[in-house]
């Protein structure tokens, strides 16, 4: 995949996660720019409260998984991605169970981790749990996001991506997230893998601390 195609597709997939937040903040605008009642006018400016803040933290998730702060050399902050983890899951229905001992990783390792975190999320569309576990031994980090849930399953054209493979039909926003998680991997020397067993998805990687 050549590079413009990988920025537009990434681009949509941001632009998609953000279409709810801000659609609701439109509509409640626009209650408050009709003659409503107070009651309409307070439940408006609920939801604008509401949806500012779920687009705010979504934001800030996509920047720390796709921008400057998790590529290149140096490391990064995992206390602070697994906030803005908890953040990002906290409105939607999985738990997130993180326990990892990690305090800070290279910053290829971090971008996988946010990658998978949200490989993650789509392998639970009835909720569920998500874990981030792992552990560092001598030279090798080893990070795991592991999805439990009802009908939790990874679909074929994320494997196809995490696989750095084309999915049957091309890459859509979608399944072009997971083959962002495979060049990151594939550029950092990490093996990335993951294991798949009944309502359970397993998504693990390992490189080089």
């Amino acid at each position: 995949m050549d590079a413009s195609t990988l920025v537009a597709l990434i681009s949509s997939r941001i632009c998609h996660d953000l279409v709810s937040p801000i659609s609701a903040l439109t509509t409640a605008l626009d209650i408050l720019d009709d003659d409503h009642g107070a009651d309409m006018r307070e439940q408006a400016m609920e939801l604008i409260r509401n949806s500012a803040g779920q687009a705010a933290v979504k934001l800030e998730f996509m920047r720390a998984t796709f921008g400057a702060g998790t590529t290149g050399p140096g490391t990064a902050d995992l206390g602070e991605l697994k906030e803005l983890a908890r953040r990002f899951i906290e409105s939607q229905k999985p738990d997130l169970v993180w326990t990892l001992p990690v305090q800070t990783a290279p910053r290829a390792a971090a971008r996988i981790l946010m990658n998978l975190i949200l490989v993650g999320l789509d392998c639970l569309p009835r909720g569920g749990q998500l874990e981030v576990t792992g552990g560092q031994e001598d030279d090798k980090l080893t990070l795991n996001v592991i999805a439990t849930g009802p009908r939790a399953s990874l679909k074929p054209a994320v494997r196809a991506g995490l696989a750095g493979e084309m999915p049957e039909g091309g890459f859509d926003g979608r399944s072009v997230q997971p083959y962002l998680a495979f060049i990151t991997a594939s550029g950092a020397r990490a093996e990335l893998a993951a294991r798949e067993s009944e309502e359970r998805v397993e998504l693990i990687v390992r490189i080089a601390a």
